[in-house]
């Protein structure tokens, strides 16, 4: 038998005066330390059973049927012995407690009978609370399983969603396109319903990326894809298509109808800046419209090649539009039929190599300086941005602008970086070294044919208004407007940003600049432009009153200019 202590109640009134149940109960104490209660009437039954978790309960004749002792705390595991008299019939004996075994014994009682008794009832208690437990374990053991089943299953599930999600948009991905678009051509051509693809292209993507950043590029990225889920249908299917690319799905919808969504989508896009930190930027989207029924693609790979090409029309056309393809119009006997088109795949053959020619000289000066960030470019880009809206510039223009600054940047630290970083003022030699920065400049793009634009713009970024700069000293309108105003944007860039020589000028400071070397360094109407520009933008805090001055002296240097050029 086990050493372990075990509680015994005695319940009745007979036990105190039964002399082999008194000789038994001492053999307990001495064999197995048996902690021994007892109990007189049901009250106390009660009372001690809800204090006590008791391996066997041993009833007298006076005590009721077990039936009618309810309710018991008894653990399921307690045994119950029960002295009935020689009267009753065992076999008759009602079962009681539920789950607990329960034994019967009549006078005349002998010690070892009752102590067997007893002995295999304790046994059966101790066998019980094994069980107990192992059904506990097993409980615990199918709970677990259940939660790791619940787990594993929604595992599954978020691994299968990121398989068919773009990680950065969070739209359906490429790789699942292949398979909805089978689908749905499928279901159309069953219900014999339509489906109509449209194909977007964020316009300027690149040229974005490269001026603002990877970071900004991606905040607008996942701003479209907002602004693309808010508005299309809970039908609707959209995916990242790749880089800037995106395909949506109508299903059963005819082409009028999937033009109106591509106008609606557009117009999201056009109508609202995107912006995320210090950035902010108008973004427009290119879009070209496919329909199952209307153009009868034999396979998925027409129906997106038709929907790309109508994209491409879009763009040649002056991006910001929708276009709905037309085999008549853009291909003939499977060959291109306008120039247009044409033009356009040649131009954007262009811009890739553009593109990749700036990121690997950006790659080289990361290398050689370690510099990845420039506050200078960062915000002279944005003054050139500003200018050039205002002047109702083409975004070609703006590209090429973006172009050379990224190059005067790069080109600049890796041939200057330690005159560059000097905390002194420049002497007069290191003023001559970074004066024929424009012929270093010109020379390395020369290099590149398709960089002759951005290589007249930084001839000419050191000539000043009045004819006092270099390369050339070209003077008013000698000097291309670009280079007037890439080199008052720079020089403003210089102004609010830190130089390792100087901190940067405070509002009072740069107005006083700019007023001073209006007409002298800066052509005096875009300084003019540039004091409106700063007031309406709130680029930092200026003062009414000496913003005022300022601009009654540009003002007036402006009319002097006028009436020299006369």
């Amino acid at each position: 038998m086990t050493a372990m202590t075990v509680k015994i109640l005695l319940a009745g009134s007979h036990h105190k005066d039964n002399s082999v149940l008194a000789e038994t109960v001492r053999s307990l104490q001495t064999e197995i330390a048996a902690e021994i209660f007892q109990a007189t009437d049901t009250t106390e039954i009660q009372h001690l059973c809800q204090e006590h978790d008791f391996s066997l309960l041993i009833l007298d004749e006076t005590m009721p049927a077990i039936n009618e002792l309810h309710p018991f705390s008894l653990s399921p595991a307690t045994s119950i012995l029960h002295i009935v008299s020689p009267e009753e019939n065992l076999s008759s004996c009602a079962t009681g407690q539920q789950g607990a075994y329960i034994d019967y014994i009549s006078p005349p009682l002998s010690p070892s009978l009752l102590l067997g008794k007893i002995h295999t009832l304790l046994h059966i208690h101790h066998l019980k609370q094994k069980l107990l437990s192992s059904q506990e374990a097993l409980l615990d053991q199918k709970n677990k399983n259940h939660q790791y089943q619940q787990s594993l299953e929604q595992q599954e599930y978020y691994l299968n969603m990121l398989s068919v999600r773009d990680g950065l948009t969070g739209l359906f991905n490429r790789r699942h396109l292949n398979q909805a678009l089978e689908k749905e051509i499928l279901k159309a051509r069953t219900q014999n319903t339509d489906l109509t693809m449209l194909l977007i292209d964020i316009d300027y993507f690149n040229e974005t990326n490269r001026i603002s950043g990877q970071l900004f590029g991606d905040s607008i990225l996942n701003e479209f894809s907002a602004r693309l889920t808010q508005n299309t249908r809970g039908d609707d299917l959209c995916f990242r298509f790749g880089g800037s690319d995106f395909i949506v799905l109508l299903p059963q919808t005819n082409l009028t109808k999937g033009w109106e969504h591509a106008e609606k989508l557009r117009l999201a896009c056009a109508d609202k800046p995107f912006t995320s930190g210090h950035h902010s930027r108008s973004v427009t989207v290119s879009i070209g419209i496919a329909s199952l029924l209307e153009h009868h693609p034999k396979n998925q790979d027409e129906f997106i090649n038709m929907a790309d090409q109508a994209r491409y029309q879009a763009k040649s056309e002056g991006r910001n539009r929708v276009i709905v393809y037309d085999q008549n119009h853009i291909i003939k006997d499977g060959k291109i039929d306008t120039v247009a088109l044409l033009q356009e795949t040649l131009q954007r053959i262009l811009e890739k190599t553009k593109d990749s020619s700036i990121a690997s000289i950006q790659i080289l000066t990361q290398n050689v300086t370690g510099k990845h960030r420039d506050e200078h470019t960062e915000k002279a880009t944005q003054y050139i941005h500003l200018l050039c809206e205002r002047l109702g510039l083409p975004k070609s223009i703006l590209e090429t602008f973006s172009n050379a600054l990224m190059l005067y940047s790069c080109f600049r630290l890796l041939l200057h970086r330690e005159l560059l970083s000097k905390k002194e003022k420049f002497s007069y030699n290191d003023r001559q070294v970074i004066n024929d920065l424009p012929y270093k400049l010109a020379e390395l793009t020369q290099h590149f044919d398709y960089f002759s634009n951005e290589r007249n713009m930084l001839l000419c970024q050191g000539e000043h208004y009045d004819g006092s700069g270099y390369p050339e000293g070209l003077a008013r309108e000698e000097i291309p407007l670009a280079s007037r105003i890439f080199n008052l944007a720079d020089a403003l860039a210089a102004m609010s940003s830190d130089r390792p020589y100087r901190n940067r000028l405070s509002p009072a400071e740069i107005l006083r600049e700019l007023g001073r070397g209006a007409g002298t360094q800066w052509d005096p109407s875009l300084v003019l432009l540039t004091l409106d520009i700063l007031h309406e933008q709130k680029l930092f805090p200026l003062d009414e009153e000496l913003l005022l001055q300022t601009r009654l002296l540009v003002a007036e240097k402006t009319s002097q200019s006028s009436g020299h050029t006369q």
